[in-house]
């Protein structure tokens, strides 16, 4: 898929509805789980978010490679960061977590906690939920994404994610 198709499908234009049909077809085939709701009647959403699908029980059997994604480590950065829309030296500068510490931990390398739970903290002020269950058996983390918390629908957030939703005609301008 092009540059110009990924940017219809984000703008307003008609063609995007195809365009959104085949990159939600291609993440879902990656085990990709888009999360939210939309009120038919107000336009309103709530828990707009991704996350790895998640299997109905633990632990998986057999504890070797599944059909389901797994992460060593139950916090979603990358994503996290994509949901708000800004660069990792933007998040730097906001969190007070070194950038080369912040790529570290979007890649899932290891860091000092203290970087890690202030990163963490930081999107959580920013509205920011963390999904995800871990098997103790295995040491791996199921269903790990992220999403849009119900207190950030409430705040300032409405505005920024509603950038995302073209079909709103309400919406806010970017």
């Amino acid at each position: 898929m092009t540059q110009k198709a990924i940017w219809i499908a984000e703008g307003d234009n008609p063609l995007g509805i195809s365009t959104n049909a085949k990159l939600k077809t291609f993440y879902e085939n990656l085990g990709i789980e888009f999360l939210g709701t939309v009120d038919l009647g107000t336009g309103q959403t709530t828990g707009i978010g991704v996350r790895w699908r998640t299997p109905s029980q633990l632990p998986v059997l057999p504890p070797t490679p599944s059909d389901f994604h797994t992460e060593p480590n139950g916090v979603a950065f990358g994503p996290a960061r994509a949901l708000l829309n800004k660069k990792q030296s933007e998040i730097a500068d906001f969190s007070g977590v070194n950038q080369r510490k912040i790529g570290l931990l979007e890649t899932g390398g290891l860091v000092d906690q203290a970087s890690l739970l202030r990163l963490r903290s930081y999107y959580e002020r920013e509205g920011i939920a963390f999904l995800g269950w871990g098997d103790v058996t295995s040491g791996l983390f199921y269903g790990v994404g992220v999403k849009w918390s119900d207190a950030a629908l409430l705040g300032n957030h409405i505005a920024s994610m509603d950038h995302y939703l073209p079909n709103r005609t309400d919406r806010a301008e970017p």
